[in-house]
């Protein structure tokens, strides 16, 4: 008989924990939808900061195993192709068409601090 007091109030003991550890937590903090409204908002706030956030729109195909990265300036129509190079850091961006509309000054200067 002593055993099964200790069997019913171990059984007690988990039953309160468990309901005390669920009822605790926030389920609505572990959703996914939580997770991806944090992350626009981030990238909202980090997009506001610098005029050029968002400005490039990056494309990549592969067929077989050969890659093509494309880049497009959608400031200034400009589409650039990347030469991969040996290694990764050697890599870099090609001119292949210049675009349609003029690049201003300022736009050339953050670019400029960008590659810096």
């Amino acid at each position: 008989m002593k055993q099964y007091g200790w069997g019913l109030f171990a059984g007690l003991l988990l039953a309160v924990s468990f309901t005390i550890v669920t009822a605790t937590s926030n389920p609505q903090d572990d959703s996914i939808k939580v997770y991806l409204s944090q992350l626009e908002e981030f990238l909202r706030e980090e997009m506001s900061k610098s005029s050029i956030a968002g400005r490039f729109q990056l494309q990549s195909f592969s067929i077989d195993r050969t890659h093509w990265h494309y880049m497009m300036d959608t400031a200034t129509g400009k589409l650039y192709r990347m030469e991969l190079g040996r290694t990764p850091d050697r890599s870099e961006w090609k001119l292949m068409a210049q675009g349609l509309l003029e690049e201003t000054e300022k736009s050339k200067a953050e670019v400029d601090t960008l590659r810096n």
